[in-house]
């Protein structure tokens, strides 16, 4: 059976028209009701954080802390382990109840008093000739800065890091920097000229352009380096650090001590 176009056309027609009449446009709010679900959605927004913060907050934490990233904060929380879980089966069912006992305070003080003591610690240092290390250490109360000499190449420890002991966690931020004696030698004429013009501010302790190893080396003990003729290649010297005072007798803040040990 044959049907000509025009008659398929006016079979179809009707049906694509029904379907068009059908689908419904969805009604565009206005300004006032779109504001309306903005602040509903900000709201329920803010009280699931307000609820997340809350429900960690509610959990005891030992110590406390926060780290100042500039344009906003971190807190840190040090919290207690879980509680161990006991299961035990009841007789007359195969159903099975978890007791989770809960801690004493004398348990909580006693696994407070346990727990590492958090502190950090700011050097910034210089590797001379990939054999010792200058280190600037500063007091954080009163800024004094101290010069620390250490055997050991700083370069292989510079970064962000952390480790613990057996009293303190330690939280690291150590800037390091490099200077190659000879390198030094090469540019010092040049550096020496520019600071005549006062167009140099380069400075060395001791006051003049070049930065080089010699200084600290006549301060150094002659077995302290493990570049030392007096040690062999398959015993060098044990990790060490001098303090440079000013006098023998000046005080030396403990805190000092208990960073570089």
């Amino acid at each position: 059976m044959k049907f000509s176009l025009s008659y398929l056309a006016a079979f179809t027609f009707p049906t694509i028209l029904l379907f068009a009449e059908s689908k419904e446009v969805p009604e565009i709010p206005t300004r006032t009701e779109a504001d309306s679900i903005v602040a509903t959605q900000e709201q329920a927004r803010e009280h699931r954080e307000a609820e997340r913060k809350a429900a960690i907050e509610e959990i005891p934490a030992s110590e406390e802390w926060k780290v100042d990233h500039g344009n906003r904060q971190t807190i840190l929380r040090r919290v207690a382990p879980p509680p161990a879980k006991v299961t035990i089966r009841e007789s007359e069912s195969t159903d099975e109840a978890t007791i989770e006992p809960k801690w004493t305070e004398e348990e909580i003080a006693a696994w407070i008093a346990a727990q590492p003591v958090p502190r950090t610690l700011n050097l910034s240092a210089v590797v001379y000739d990939h054999s010792f290390t200058k280190i600037t250490w500063r007091e954080q109360e009163s800024g004094e800065e101290w010069t620390v000499l250490s055997n050991i190449d700083f370069r292989y420890l510079s970064g962000i890091g952390s480790f613990e002991d057996k009293n303190h966690y330690w939280q690291t931020f150590l800037f390091v920097d490099e200077i190659d004696s000879e390198k030094e030698k090469e540019i010092a004429p040049l550096a020496h000229t520019l600071q005549m013009q006062g167009e140099s501010q380069i400075a060395s302790p001791t006051g003049d352009a070049l930065r080089t190893a010699d200084l600290w080396l006549n301060i150094l003990p002659s077995d302290f380096l493990p570049t030392s003729p007096l040690h062999d290649s398959s015993t060098p010297p044990p990790p060490g650090y001098l303090i440079i005072a000013d006098a023998p007798d000046t005080a030396r803040p403990a805190a000092l001590y208990a960073g570089l040990d």
